[in-house]
């Protein structure tokens, strides 16, 4: 008997040390091909941001783009690639997360000076447009809403199945509430144990190519990701509820949601209201994540920021009268 227990306890440590190492690798070998594929944005003060840009000189317009809490800025791919070809983009990991050097001190007005640092830095003297989803929608928003001089040149907001901060707030101690922290740290766990190597908690599917499915998985495997997405989290319920927005806006809603899709539509409808020139577009059968990680919900994205902006308050499309991603975003990126 004391032999069995021994093979057994040597037998977990075994997988345990296995699942360490693992995870080790993937995050070694991960920073490694993001050091290889991705820019370093010097800021003034010596931190590094992580950046992917892309300009074509026949650009004519850019797009800025917001992550959602916790996600790499590769989960835009399927998004820029169907940008079409006189549109630039640029995307970037906040402080802490990927590459970016961390920040000790981070919250809201800090975030602004990096958006106005990066539109300046490499987008200068081109419209803009802002697009971010879920947290870095309202980001966005915000940036555009409050921060002096944000709105001068940007052509329009693009808030995709963004978080409402005054939603997020009333749901403080509730299931959903309780039920988010706890994940948060679980996932912070399951990074230190090396398990995120094996089953990551987004892109569970490997929707992207190999490339970015190996560069996500390792920013997942993180615990650090956690550390700041639980921290973000945080800070989002003292951030201000946004009350207008002088700028053209599109809301692009998932149809899906974990719970109450009614609801759900109902706040993303208010978010709509927020300036009088609005569209809002909910996207059949995608969810909160798929909007990005799946091609085709992803190219719907994409037509709504490179399409004319809103003139006025628009009702959403019936499912046929929707136009498609070869006739709203015209030639695509090769």
């Amino acid at each position: 008997m004391a032999s069995l227990e021994r093979q057994f306890a040597v037998g977990i440590s075994g997988l345990a040390g296995a699942s360490l190492l693992a995870g080790a690798v993937m995050r070694f070998t991960g920073r490694r091909e993001r050091a290889r594929r991705f820019m370093l944005h010097e800021r003034p003060d010596g931190s590094l941001v992580e950046v992917a840009v892309d300009i074509p000189p026949q650009a004519r317009r850019v797009v800025l783009l917001d992550n959602g809490m916790g996600m790499p800025h590769e989960y835009w791919d399927w998004v820029c690639g169907a940008l079409p070809a006189d549109m630039g983009y640029v995307r970037f990991n906040a402080p802490g997360y990927g590459l970016s050097t961390p920040s000790a001190h981070y919250g809201l007005e800090r975030h602004f000076a990096l958006l106005q640092e990066l539109r300046e830095t490499y987008a200068a003297g081109l419209p803009l447009v802002l697009a971010g989803h879920s947290l870095g929608g309202y980001f966005v928003a915000a940036y555009a809403s409050l921060h002096p001089g944000a709105a001068e040149g940007v052509r329009a907001v693009v808030m995709v199945d963004a978080t409402d901060v005054a939603h997020l707030r009333s749901s403080r101690r509730s299931e959903v509430d309780r039920w988010s922290r706890q994940s948060m740290l679980m996932e912070r766990v399951y990074a230190l144990a090396g398990l995120s190597a094996f089953r990551p908690a987004l892109n569970k599917n490997k929707t992207y190519r190999p490339d970015v499915n190996r560069s996500s998985t390792a920013f997942l495997a993180e615990p650090r990701t956690w550390a700041l997405a639980y921290r973000d989290y945080l800070d989002a319920m003292t951030y201000p509820a946004l009350t207008g927005l002088d700028v053209p806006l599109s809301v692009v809603t998932a149809e899906n949601n974990h719970g109450d899709n009614a609801a759900h539509h109902a706040v993303q409808a208010k978010m709509a209201a927020l300036s009088k020139s609005s569209r809002h577009r909910i996207i059949d059968g995608a969810d909160h994540e798929s909007l990005l990680t799946v091609q085709a919900h992803a190219e719907k994205v994409a037509e709504v920021i490179a399409g004319d902006p809103p003139t006025g308050a628009e009702r959403r499309q019936p499912a046929a009268d929707r136009p498609t991603a070869k006739t709203a975003a015209g030639a695509k990126r090769s």
